[in-house]
């Protein structure tokens, strides 16, 4: 009994052996012909082992439900058979953990999009404010005209490169301050000369108008009949040989008149060019922290006048000076000192010679607006044997343009004891400056 048992249950081993042999035999013949490699074939088979596994022990994974097999589907043309895999239709425990949630929802298309054919663009829920960490959510996108060509700027040409002129300096980028030349043809006011030097290359040319009633001679008060005027009309050129070098050279016209018979036994009247002059001023410092500049120059007179008809002494004199400028917001003050040794003449003109001259100027000006200075000044002399003068000059100097200066002075006489003495006079002057 226990023998026919043991041949029974052994007939049944090798039956179903033999069954799942031929069907593992019949899974690896079929993935040998649709070309899958022999790893691949081992991959599947391993598969099969665990799918057996999950039909004979359904607790595996927490599942409960069986999977689908896998179905092959012939190929077009006698091509070797597709193998698909079964979709997944369900949602399983991985051990408490939900899979869906991982799972990104599909982004709807926006309206435009429809129209347009394109797709939306996709951001990063972290770029704005999420509403839950991995929420990813759609925008429509910018559309911006093609870049085709560059910008055409608004203007094709350069405007002209700004530089100061000739004949100005800035104050405090405000206004901008008139270099023009005094009578004496330095750069400076109607008499005071500045320590401010043109820029290199300058040149200044003009004249100074100058006219008088005489009122004494030789500190005598002229009578009821006795008269007598002065005309002087120096002509001075003014070059810029460096930024702190200028060369002056100074010509006066003369003309004049007196009647006394007192003073010569008939009437005085003679008109021509005096003494010429020819000068050099040469700033010595530029200090920008003070606003202070300073100068030192030197002068020659030859005597190109005549000297028998007044116009002029006959005799050459030196001439030293210096001259101080500073800067007081816009307001420019200057100081000049300065020394004259005569050559001594001694003529008809001047029987007892002449002595040395010892000046002085003081003078400010107010650039008002970039045409319009104006100007005040002290001026005083003192010539020995000749007498003294002091006059304050009150001025004012016109820029019409960047070529042309006009100025007008009124020398009013505080006292004058000196050759040829008036109680104020007249002065028109006109400077062009030239590069």
């Amino acid at each position: 009994m226990k023998k026919n048992t043991a041949i029974v249950a052994l007939a049944a081993w090798l039956v179903t052996s033999s069954a799942w042999g031929q069907s593992y035999s019949h899974s690896q013949v079929q993935l040998k012909q649709n070309g899958f490699s022999s790893s691949m074939q081992n991959v599947i088979g391993r598969s099969s082992d665990t799918y057996q596994k999950t039909q004979n022990a359904p607790e595996y994974y927490g599942q409960t439900e069986m999977l689908p097999p896998i179905t092959a589907s012939p190929g077009a043309g006698g091509s070797p058979q597709q193998l698909s895999l079964p979709p997944i239709t369900r949602s399983g425990d991985m051990g408490g953990v939900d899979l869906s949630a991982n799972i990104a929802k599909p982004v709807p298309m926006a309206k435009s999009a429809k129209k347009t054919g394109r797709a939306p663009v996709v951001r990063s829920g972290q770029q704005q404010a999420p509403r839950s960490n991995n929420e990813i959510f759609s925008q429509e996108p910018l559309d911006l005209p093609p870049v085709t060509t560059l910008p055409v700027p608004s203007r094709t040409v350069l405007p002209p490169l700004y530089s100061d002129t000739m004949m100005t300096v800035p104050l405090e980028e405000a206004v901008t301050r008139v270099l023009a030349c005094n009578m004496s043809g330095f750069t400076g006011l109607t008499h005071t000369t500045s320590a401010d030097v043109s820029k290199a290359g300058s040149f200044k040319m003009g004249f100074h108008s100058s006219w008088f009633d005489l009122d004494r001679v030789y500190d005598r008060v002229l009578s009821s009949n006795e008269s007598g005027d002065m005309l002087e009309m120096p002509i001075f050129f003014n070059y810029a040989v460096t930024d702190d070098l200028e060369i002056v050279y100074h010509i006066p016209v003369i003309d004049y008149t007196i009647k006394s018979r007192i003073l010569w036994t008939r009437d005085i009247s003679e008109s021509g060019t005096g003494d010429s002059k020819l000068g050099f001023k040469y700033r010595v410092f530029d200090n920008p922290s003070y606003q202070m500049r300073g100068a030192f120059g030197v002068g020659f007179k030859f005597p190109t006048g005549n000297d028998d008809k007044g116009l002029g002494t006959g005799k050459t004199d030196f001439e030293i000076f210096t001259a101080f400028s500073k800067s007081f917001e816009r307001v420019v003050g200057h100081l000049n000192l300065g020394y004259v040794m005569t050559g001594d003449p001694n003529t008809q003109f001047y029987p007892d010679g002449l002595a040395d001259k010892f000046y002085y100027n003081f003078g400010i000006e107010y650039p008002h607006t970039h045409n319009v200075t104006v100007m005040a000044e002290v001026a005083g002399e003192d010539w020995g044997a000749e007498g003294m003068k002091v006059d304050v000059i009150p001025g004012l100097r016109y820029t019409p343009t960047e070529n042309f200066a006009f100025e007008v002075g009124v020398p009013i006489a505080v006292t004058n004891d000196q050759r040829y003495g008036y109680n104020y006079r007249l002065v028109l002057g006109l400077t062009t400056f030239f590069q």
